[in-house]
């Protein structure tokens, strides 16, 4: 990555606007925050993408045993054997005579579990060839995953990752091919927990270009020590590759 020489990069009178880019701009790290946030949302979407494909596989997968169910099982009485509840799942264990006697333990949707209480009589819906094919005709009614909301949420997740990974390659080409620019503080302004920096630089053809940035004030290496303000810092760096992709680091 070139550099401008002049003037000197003094990391100690530079004010970022992400305190993480003194380590880029010190070489103490080859990334910038601004790459490292992107790297690090994606795999966050890949973690919540796992979730959602989870939760879409029980959903479709229960959704086909119950319609299967619904179309050719039968329904019998049952009872229910044991009942836990707290603050994430509601869980039930019932009984039921074909016979001989099954006993299947599964997780209900939450608002079901008020209506259902040990010793209660239930309606089960069971498959007579595999009897341990069941669900409580409620459940099925009233299904724990639902289908559509979890296939919709799995496919807006998976939606995202071509836009992330087409940001990090972007932030990638502006560490590798970019240059880093001393910049110049014209001005400096604090509003609603951002900071607003006003700041010039020459552009590596001889033109001045100045710009205004905003960040959140707490990721800044802004202080509130007098001895800093207003003597400094009195620069800032910029991150430059052209004239549409620049930012001030």
């Amino acid at each position: 990555m070139a550099e401008a020489t002049e003037p000197v990069l003094d990391t100690s009178r530079m004010l970022f606007l992400d305190a993480r880019n003194r380590k880029f701009v010190d070489k103490t790290s080859p990334v910038t925050a601004r790459y490292r946030d992107a790297r690090n949302t994606l795999w966050g979407i890949f973690l919540i993408s796992a979730f959602f494909g989870a939760v879409m596989s029980t959903a479709v997968s229960t959704h086909t045993i119950d319609s299967q169910l619904v179309k050719s099982g039968k329904v019998t009485t049952g009872v229910i054997e044991r009942k836990v509840q707290d603050s994430r799942i509601c869980r039930v264990t019932y009984g039921f005579s074909v016979p001989p006697t099954y006993e299947r333990e599964t997780n209900i949707a939450y608002e079901l579990c008020p209506t259902l209480a040990e010793g209660q009589a239930v309606q089960v819906l069971y498959d007579p060839q595999q009897p341990l094919h069941s669900n409580l005709k409620a459940s099925v009614e009233k299904p724990l995953y639902r289908v559509w909301p979890a296939v919709i949420g799995f496919l807006i997740v998976l939606a995202t990752i071509p836009a992330q990974i087409s940001k990090i390659r972007n932030q990638r080409r502006l560490i590798t091919d970019g240059q880093v620019i001393c910049a110049s503080i014209v001005s400096r302004d604090i509003e609603n927990g951002l900071l607003k920096i006003r700041h010039q630089f020459r552009a590596p053809d001889g033109r001045t270009i100045t710009a205004q940035s905003k960040a959140l004030l707490r990721r800044s290496s802004w202080s509130y020590d007098s001895q800093f303000f207003p003597d400094k810092p009195d620069s800032a760096a910029v991150l430059f590759l052209s004239d549409g992709e620049f930012y001030l680091l």
